[in-house]
């Protein structure tokens, strides 16, 4: 945490100076203004007023948001959730105010608070309209993956294919099919997951795909790859075998949704 300590003090004196020069900048435009009486030293004023109060709301909810980390890293999870809070509320744009409250959504979900964090990954979504964002965002971005997952535990499997379709992420997509028995739909995101990650964990999901759709062979040959890709970690090559069994996705949204507080 030494390193991210050392950016919150950076922050919290940027805050302080910027502050102090926007304080600085409104007292010399009014002297100004009083001794030439010319509109144009108000204009010049104004601004750079604007511009130092937006560098001085950027500042902060980032800011706001290391704190965040920071609380959460010293398990204050109280004060992480404050500051997650503030530093969606302080945020002008929309794509910045919809990560914010998509992250807030994350910590609560940390926290097995799933319908807590499905409330707030529903308000990061209205707020920017899609679970995709540009390209300052998306690599800052990981909220919506963390969503499909409560989403899919919820049966609210429409937004898990939304999630998929904005994000280019088939995995939770994949799941979904296979929960509704929709072997083909599945096969299909199945085939897109394996092209864009070619783990073990997406061969034995294709397996077991195969194998619901009565192609053997396919099943086995996705098997000997899955086990493959482990290199002899035997606890992988277990996981990867029980992955093509019926009891697996049986039990998989049971195990998980008393893990997040979905449990009926």
């Amino acid at each position: 945490m030494t390193g991210l300590n050392f950016i919150q003090n950076a922050l919290y004196l940027a805050v302080y100076l910027i502050f102090v020069c926007l304080i600085g900048v409104l007292f010399y435009g009014v002297k100004k203004y009083k001794q030439e009486k010319r509109f144009g030293s108000i204009f010049v004023t104004a601004l750079v007023s604007i511009f130092l109060f937006f560098m001085l709301n950027q500042t902060a909810v980032v800011c706001l948001y290391s704190q965040s980390l920071l609380s959460f890293g010293n398990y204050n999870y109280p004060a992480g959730i404050n500051c997650s809070l503030w530093a969606a509320r302080l945020a002008i744009s929309r794509e910045q105010k919809s990560a914010m409250y998509g992250e807030l959504g994350k910590n609560y979900m940390f926290l097995k608070e799933g319908a807590k964090a499905i409330e707030y990954f529903d308000k990061a979504y209205k707020i920017n309209g899609s679970y995709a964002y540009s390209d300052n965002f998306s690599i800052l971005v990981s909220w919506p993956f963390f969503a499909g997952i409560l989403y899919l535990l919820n049966g609210d499997y429409d937004k898990v294919y939304e999630i998929a379709k904005d994000t280019n992420s088939y995995g939770m997509a994949v799941t979904a099919s296979i929960m509704q028995k929709d072997y083909k739909k599945a096969l299909a995101y199945s085939n897109m997951n394996i092209r864009r990650s070619p783990i073990a964990i997406n061969y034995s999901s294709r397996s077991y795909i195969h194998k619901k759709l009565n192609q053997d062979k396919l099943a086995e040959g996705d098997l000997q790859k899955a086990v493959s890709l482990c290199k002899c970690n035997t606890r992988c090559i277990a996981l990867q075998k029980e992955r093509t069994k019926d009891s697996y996705w049986l039990s998989y949204a049971a195990k998980k949704k008393k893990k997040y507080g979905l449990a009926k």
